[in-house]
């Protein structure tokens, strides 16, 4: 390491004890004074320390997180451990689109682990590569570095979201669960929110700031954990449970029936048509779940509940505008469900 990064390094070390040294806060003037540097140094290594979330700010004052020395015991993994491993954060890398660098140094210890106990590993270093190669997005990478340490270290985290509809807002969020979904390709974070004093849902991509406080929280007894997922197709949370029943082609049959879909999912012999497979499981709700079904494309058929069907119904004749197709009058005046799906029909317009 260079002489000058050195003393850099050794600066901020410095700078990080002293604000531990006085529990009460120090302003940045203080930490000059004390430390003998200008206050430009200073506020860099104080963003750097804030950034690794070590310390955090209120109002003028700067404090040292508590629990920020924490760090996780050394791990004595079997090949088969740190190849699960790696399936894991790889493919976790796949459903995100940025560069993510504590990913990527978690690949580049497996794969130097791996390669100096049994010699393999070259894959999971070409991993790391691979993602190191993305676009950086500082915003995100400061985001996510204060969420994740909210969430181990139990701080409350300050953050302003940007819905995809609505204007953005401040709120503080106690980080309950981190889950990322293929589904976007984002990770989303559930938890307790000031704004509206209740659980929500944040997509962490929307995040626009995030800074770590002071302020602990302890996750509620009753929080159920990951179970509060069991019903959701992904993410999208509710208080109801919707039965959604398909009916699967017989070309496709073999491919759903070799994957456990959702964890309340029943197959069976559709009983209306030899050879169809009839799937039915309990939602919470079927936003997320529409990426899934639209990706069989015609080898599936929505029976319920009526209004996701009629929205796929209404999907089918849109795409079949796209492609130059049309639908008759008749059709598009049709409102019941029931005469929709009897007169639906899509003909060329050479017919």
């Amino acid at each position: 390491m260079p002489r000058t990064e050195k003393t850099r390094q050794a600066r901020i070390e410095r700078t990080l004890m002293t604000v531990r040294a006085h529990p009460d806060g120090l302003t940045e003037a203080e930490l000059a004074d004390l430390l003998d540097l200008n206050r430009r140094t200073v506020n860099n290594y104080l963003r750097d320390l804030e950034l690794q979330g070590q310390l955090y700010r209120e109002g003028t004052l700067w404090f040292a997180v508590r629990s920020s020395s924490m760090r996780l015991r050394p791990l004595d993994l079997t090949p088969e451990e740190a190849a699960t491993l790696y399936l894991a954060t790889r493919l976790f890398v796949k459903q995100t689109d940025k560069r993510n660098e504590p990913a990527e140094n978690a690949l580049y210890k497996l794969a130097e682990a791996l390669t100096a106990d049994i010699g393999v590993g070259d894959e999971i270093r070409q991993a790391a590569q691979e993602l190191a190669a993305r676009q950086m997005d500082p915003g995100y990478s400061k985001v996510f570095g204060a969420v994740v340490r909210g969430y181990l270290y139990r701080r409350a985290v300050e953050i302003v979201y940007a819905p995809r509809k609505g204007r953005p807002f401040q709120t503080m969020v106690h980080p309950y669960l981190l889950e990322p979904s293929a589904i976007g390709y984002t990770t989303y974070i559930i938890g307790y929110s000031s704004q509206p004093d209740a659980l929500r849902t944040y997509k962490l991509e929307r995040v626009r700031e995030a800074r770590l406080t002071g302020e602990s929280y302890s996750i509620p007894p009753d929080f159920p954990g990951l179970e509060i997922l069991r019903h959701s197709w992904s993410i999208m949370l509710g208080e109801e449970l919707v039965e959604v029943v398909l009916r699967f082609h017989p070309s496709v049959v073999d491919r759903v029936n070799e994957t456990r879909w959702h964890p309340s999912e029943r197959k069976e012999a559709d009983p209306d048509r030899f050879g169809w497979l009839r799937w039915t499981a309990q939602v919470t709700d079927t936003t997320d779940m529409l990426p899934w079904i639209r990706g069989w494309g015609a080898d599936v058929e929505v029976l319920a509940p009526e209004e996701l069907r009629i929205e796929m119904m209404g999907e089918a004749r849109r795409i079949a505008e796209r492609y130059g197709w049309e639908t008759s009058k008749a059709e598009q005046s049709v409102s019941n469900a029931d005469d929709l799906t009897a007169t639906f029909r899509i003909y060329s317009g050479d017919e």
